[in-house]
């Protein structure tokens, strides 16, 4: 089994916990999300333990790597995910799956006074889609019963989810085109201090190798201002990275996304 960066032993504890998914179901198009987790962490070996951006060495917190989640039935990987975040409490959990459904294994016992952001090209927002409420695209809609939730990114979406999110004052969009940091900075200030970020690869114009691409996503120095900016205005307590296919020329996509964590993670250790 790869190990998150590789790292030696006696950083293998501590404040970041990586936890992988392998799981994917009825998925709307492209196949492979189960596939995601294991190459990002393979990726992640290539990484620089220092972020020169950020100014910050977050392994030196130290970084757990959990057993892979493995599950065929939405249930059971909702089950399986959610006794491991509640046996990590108090620690910092970034799921890496798997399609977006493992969201919902991740937030399975979020407080609900914790917002939900969510960066995704889709707003998720059926409330049941191939005879699943637990489908990738109805995640949106399971969250928002409990939680305000922001989605950042959206660039498609069908009429009746637009209908469904018009009369929901518990969700908000900033569309990919219409983003901004003034945009954001004030959907921000309608949110909880407490904040799990989720994210859809799809939204990022630098990654192909997804389940279902959008053309119009963010570049990479837009997520990570996205990010910088979610980190200065709220306390993120928790995140996953999602929706990752990789079937083809899909190495440097990979390293990315395993750079977008430990960013993630750099941004944490500066709070």
């Amino acid at each position: 089994m790869n190990y998150w960066m590789n790292l030696p032993a006696e950083y293998r504890t501590g404040k970041f916990v990586i936890l992988p998914i392998e799981y994917e179901k009825d998925l709307t198009y492209g196949k492979g999300a189960s596939k995601g987790s294991a190459e990002i962490i393979k990726a992640s070996e290539q990484l620089e333990y220092y972020d020169e951006q950020f100014e910050a060495e977050p392994f030196l917190e130290g970084i757990k790597q959990l057993e892979t989640v493995k599950a065929t039935e939405p249930e059971e990987m909702i089950r399986q995910v959610s006794k491991l975040v509640n046996e990590n409490k108090n620690k910092f959990i970034i799921g890496v799956g798997g399609d977006h459904s493992v969201t919902l294994g991740l937030t399975q016992d979020l407080e609900e006074d914790v917002s939900v952001i969510i960066l995704d090209a889709h707003p998720d927002m059926f409330y049941s889609w191939n005879n699943s409420q637990f489908n990738h695209r109805c995640v949106a809609q399971k969250l928002v019963g409990k939680h305000q939730v922001l989605e950042i990114g959206i660039s498609a979406m069908d009429l009746d989810e637009k209908k469904i999110i018009e009369n929901n004052p518990q969700i908000n969009l900033i569309k990919a085109y219409d983003y901004n940091q003034e945009i954001l900075i004030n959907e921000l200030n309608k949110l909880s201090k407490k904040i799990y970020l989720s994210i859809d690869v799809d939204a990022f114009n630098f990654i192909n190798n997804t389940g279902t691409p959008e053309p119009g996503g963010f570049n990479w120095n837009q997520a990570i201002e996205i990010l910088n900016i979610i980190f200065e205005n709220k306390e993120v307590i928790g995140a996953d990275v999602v929706e990752f296919a990789p079937e083809n020329n899909f190495r440097a996509e990979a390293y990315s996304l395993a750079k977008l964590i430990y960013k993630i993670m750099s941004l944490k250790s500066k709070e």
